[in-house]
């Protein structure tokens, strides 16, 4: 089951955000065979973790809180909305995908219960998310909420310049 969270953050905070990301490092998304890509051309999209400050250059360590800071506040506006109590976030990770890209199938956490994904779009794109043979479109400023146990992946717009999201992965206490 898929949740929607309408309106989270002020278009002013999303301007913002998208101009930070204009300074990450993006990587190939960390689900591909770098070996595979040779041979079949195919990306999965771009992506950076900014959830382990320890591990990142110190250059880049303010950027990285400060995208960090609005995570939590998306996560922690739609967890209020949702009457849900965090415990912990485990990841944050910053998704690009460009025309043409596609995911694989995965989960964000395994067999684990008490974690959920929220997926919260930055711009509206007929790039989409399928969960359970299901297919949800990106639209700016709506969130997507569902178990991180739960089989997805996320594909390349078609006809719009990019796709981006940040994906959060949440510990919940009763959810």
């Amino acid at each position: 089951m898929v949740i929607i969270e309408k309106n989270v953050i002020p278009k002013n905070c999303i301007s913002l955000i998208k101009n930070l990301l204009g300074y990450i490092d993006y990587r190939l998304s960390s689900d591909i065979n770098k070996a595979d890509f040779f041979t079949t051309k195919k990306f999965q999209g771009l992506s950076a973790d900014t959830s382990n400050i320890k591990l990142i250059h110190e250059s880049k360590k303010l950027l990285h809180t400060r995208l960090n800071d609005f995570a939590f506040m998306i996560a922690n506006i739609i967890c209020e909305r949702r009457d849900i109590k965090i415990k912990n976030i485990t990841r944050v990770m910053w998704n690009l995908y460009r025309p043409g890209d596609e995911g694989l199938f995965h989960k964000d956490a395994e067999d684990d219960e008490k974690k959920f994904t929220i997926l919260y779009s930055l711009n509206t794109s007929d790039g989409y998310l399928i969960v359970n043979k299901e297919k949800f479109l990106d639209v700016e400023n709506e969130a997507k909420i569902f178990k991180s146990n739960t089989l997805h992946k996320g594909v390349g717009p078609t006809n719009d310049a990019y796709r981006l999201n940040v994906n959060i992965v949440l510990e919940h206490e009763d959810y």
